[in-house]
C-alpha cells in the first residue's frame, strides 16, 4: 500500500538533517499548510500544473482531469512497468482484466507500449475515434480539485492565498 504523507513527512523530517519536502497530494495552499505543519521547509507540486493554461498536456486528456474526481485514480503499471497513478481509462481496464498478462517491468513495458500511445495520443485528435477512451497520462489523486483550467500564476496566487489562511486559521484558534 502507499505511505500518507502525515506519516512519511514527520518520520523523513525527524530522521534526516536537511531540508524536506513534502510531496504527494498537494496541489492547494491547505496541503501545503498541513505539510509545512508536519515538518517540511517547503512542497513539491506535480499533477496541479497538467490543467494549467500553459501545459502541454494533450487536450483529451486535460479534459479529463477537468472532469475527474479522486476516486477516478488507479495505480498502474500499464505505462511503465512500475505502479503510478493515472486516470482509469480503457487502457488501463484492459491491462487489469484476469485474462490479460501482467505488464512487463521497466524498461520492457515502454518498449512494448510507447509506439501504441504515440498512436494514441495522434488519434485522440480526432473526436469518436475510440482513441479518446485510451488517451491518460499520470496524475495523482489531487485532481479531483483540479476542475478548471487556470494560468499557473493564478495556481500559485491561490495556492499562497489559502496557505495564508489556514496558518491564520490555526493562528487563531490557538488565541485563548
Amino acid at each position: 500500500g502507499e505511505i500518507g504523507s502525515m506519516v512519511l513527512i514527520p518520520e523523513i523530517v525527524d530522521a534526516v538533517n536537511i531540508p524536506v519536502l513534502g510531496a504527494g497530494g498537494i496541489g492547494r495552499g491547505r496541503q501545503m499548510a498541513a505539510a509545512m505543519a508536519l515538518g517540511a521547509q517547503g512542497v513539491w507540486c506535480g499533477s496541479v500544473w497538467l490543467t494549467t493554461e500553459e501545459a502541454e498536456t494533450h487536450p483529451v486528456v486535460k479534459e479529463k482531469f477537468l472532469a475527474a474526481t479522486s476516486a477516478d485514480t488507479i495505480r498502474s503499471r500499464s505505462l511503465t512497468g512500475k505502479h503510478a497513478r493515472m486516470l482509469k481509462s480503457a487502457w488501463t481496464e484492459e491491462w487489469d482484466r484476469d485474462d490479460r498478462p501482467d505488464p512487463l517491468g521497466m524498461p520492457l513495458q515502454p518498449i512494448l507500449t510507447t509506439e501504441a500511445q504515440k498512436r494514441i495520443a495522434r488519434a485522440a485528435h480526432t473526436k469518436g475515434s475510440g482513441a479518446e477512451k485510451l488517451a491518460n497520462y499520470f496524475v495523482g489523486q489531487i485532481v479531483g480539485t483540479m476542475n478548471q483550467s487556470k494560468t499557473s500564476g493564478q495556481v500559485v496566487i491561490e495556492m499562497i492565498e489559502e496557505f495564508i489562511e489556514s496558518v491564520e486559521s490555526l493562528a487563531r484558534q490557538l488565541e485563548v
